[in-house]
């Protein structure tokens, strides 16, 4: 996988993490056919012990490499960032945005990102 890739070219040079937020599809919500198709269906977590069950098998399914940290049951992260339904971002050193895709998967552009993640470091 892509990322993981990137992942494990950068890992000494940066810190690089999947933030796991608010299920996007979730059965009592806008249910996605390829989650239909793929037998995938997830209630929205009411819980933070849910949403980190469901972020673990996240990560399993998909195997990343990166460590992931979980939004709180608020919603801080997507409500700040928009990452909904997910999205690629840069964050420099002073915290500031450097970059950022366009909103999945549409435009969830990980080639981008890792050019974008070279000229940060200075490639």
């Amino acid at each position: 996988m892509r990322l993981n890739e990137i992942y494990e070219e950068f890992k000494d040079r940066m810190e690089i993490c999947c933030v796991y937020i608010k299920e996007a599809h979730p059965t009592d919500g806008r249910v996605a056919k390829p989650n239909v198709d793929e037998g995938i269906f997830i209630e929205s977590p009411k819980s933070e012990a849910e949403r980190a069950e469901v972020a673990a098998t996240c990560m399993l399914r998909f195997n990343f490499k990166f460590p992931m940290v979980i939004d709180n049951m608020s919603d801080e992260v997507e409500r700040n960032y928009m990452a909904l339904p997910d999205r690629l971002y840069l964050v420099d050193g002073d915290g500031n945005v450097a970059w950022k895709s366009g909103p999945g998967p549409f435009y969830f552009d990980v080639e981008e990102w890792y050019e974008a993640i070279k000229r940060l470091a200075g490639e």
